[in-house]
């Protein structure tokens, strides 16, 4: 049997959309600078798509040293108290740049 390393291969795995239903939080942390910022599923959702939350920490970069290597997500449920301190970073809009290359041609 081979070893899946304790996950499923696909299907009803934990998935962005099932911590928003159970009203979790998602921790994104950089291991190199040790910032810590935390999401709401649903945001990130509309973002990387309905993905485990222990890839979106691949899929991003970290805002003060620029590296995505050491970037770790995971999900948790905090209590009311610990919610208190917590600053949630919210999306509030999403853009798309358009660029045009051009080519010389001989």
């Amino acid at each position: 049997m081979p070893d899946t390393d304790g996950r499923r291969k696909r299907g009803g795995g934990r998935r962005l959309s099932n911590a928003h239903e159970i009203g979790q939080l998602v921790l994104v942390r950089c291991g190199l600078c040790n910032v810590k910022r935390w999401y709401q599923p649903d945001d990130l959702q509309k973002i990387f798509g309905d993905i485990e939350p222990d890839l979106v920490g691949s899929k991003m970069r970290c805002e003060r040293c620029g590296k995505n290597e050491f970037m770790h997500a995971e999900t948790q449920s905090p209590t009311a108290r610990e919610r208190q301190g917590i600053r949630v970073r919210r999306l509030a809009e999403i853009r798309t740049v358009r660029r045009v290359v051009w080519k010389d041609e001989q």
